[in-house]
């Protein structure tokens, strides 16, 4: 927790009366309940519910409170405290102060912004106190108020991204291939590893997949996401409101078909088998591979690549990959851009422009309006002359 509310008084001798593990239990209950909420909502209980509730933690965590209640004598805020009428929005204040204060890029400051905002929103529609319908958090700890305003939330629109976003052209990407398949395979001291780590680059760049997609992927039980006979696999993507996730099924390459067949049968039976999991892409200990834990492996790779010679970008990220497929086949056949809208998983060109870049030197001139519905002044296209 950041050391930033100092000048706050020590909470009101009124709540002194409500100890502090009544307190924290309602505190983490109402949390609970809103997960739930978004659970039943549709979002996964893999990926989404425990960012959220990480978020929320990390969030109300940056500001400290005095509390000679608190065996501490300091605690984090609560979130009607951070509702409070008089004291919500200075508090609110030094949570935007702590996040600036840590330099942490947009896209992130406005995640834990709008998470924060999304949870007040439900807590001020929904003020009871959970397990009962008849006592409310007003009741019990006093008035409420929404403290956000348009003023304290990052404009998405506005946002730049501080990270360069890449697409390999076609021969600098077969040139990464080559690399990780002659060089980087033979030199891990685990070849199970090595081979997990490869056939997730290459299967995310063939595919086109969301990291998150790429390893939620089941290879195993009731749920097989892979469909040998058609040559496809099964994606869950982003879900809809209210709707539950979009499930694609996308084609596999010759590629990404011989790769994944060898790593089904050769490699995948190295790894312990966990009961619970069924995921294609495993951990040393059978443990589902984390994104943390796959960006590690790729920023390895990338390494060793550069040593070698192979000219990929220093910084080059998972969410590159899919770039680097996006740009590839729209380059290819720029009027197929609805078929690479529909790999991708989404419905409308603006939403897959941050994944796609293309030149207008290849096609002809009457075909430049398509081209330039996915144009990004932001993604850098290497390995081009």
């Amino acid at each position: 927790m950041n050391d930033l509310d100092k000048s706050q008084p020590t909470i009101q001798q009124s709540m002194d009366a409500i100890p502090w593990a009544e307190r924290i239990s309602d505190h983490n209950r109402k949390i609970d309940e809103y997960l739930q909420n978004c659970l039943f909502r549709g979002c996964s209980a893999e990926t989404t519910i425990p960012r959220i509730k990480s978020s929320l933690s990390q969030t109300l965590g940056r500001v400290e409170l005095n509390d000679p209640t608190h065996p501490a004598g300091r605690r984090h805020l609560l979130f009607w405290e951070l509702l409070h009428p008089e004291f919500g929005a200075p508090r609110l204040g030094l949570i935007i102060a702590s996040l600036m204060n840590d330099d942490l890029a947009p896209d992130t400051r406005r995640h834990y912004m709008n998470e924060l905002r999304y949870f007040c929103e439900y807590v001020m529609a929904k003020p009871n106190i959970p397990g009962t319908t008849e006592v409310t958090i007003a009741q019990k700890y006093g008035p409420i108020s929404l403290s956000f305003s348009k003023y304290d939330l990052p404009v998405h629109a506005q946002d730049r991204p501080r990270k360069s976003r890449y697409a390999l052209a076609p021969t600098l990407r077969d040139e990464f291939y080559e690399f990780l398949r002659t060089e980087y395979l033979p030199s891990h001291a685990l070849p199970h590893i090595g081979a997990r780590n490869y056939t997730a680059v290459i299967l995310q760049t063939e595919i086109g997949a969301r990291v998150s997609e790429l390893l939620a992927i089941q290879s195993e039980g009731a749920r097989r996401d892979i469909d040998e006979t058609r040559a496809r696999v099964r994606l869950f993507g982003k879900a809809k409101a209210y709707g539950g996730k979009r499930i694609r099924w996308v084609p596999l390459t010759e590629l990404a078909a011989e790769v994944l067949n060898v790593f089904e049968r050769v490699f995948k039976p190295m790894f312990p088998k966990p009961s619970e999991s069924d995921h294609l892409f495993l951990n040393a200990d059978g443990s589902r591979l984390t994104r943390y834990q796959f960006w590690k492996a790729l920023k390895k790779m990338v390494e060793l690549a550069r040593q070698s010679g192979v000219l990929v970008p220093e910084d080059l990220r998972a969410h590159d990959l899919r770039r680097t497929f996006a740009t590839n086949k729209l380059e290819k056949n720029p009027l197929e851009y609805r078929k690479v809208l529909k790999m991708l998983g989404h419905s409308y060109p603006s939403s897959a422009a941050p994944y796609l870049i293309a030149t207008d030197d290849d096609v002809e001139e009457e075909q430049a309006d398509l081209i330039d519905i996915f144009v990004d002044p932001y993604v850098d296209k290497r390995g081009t002359k």
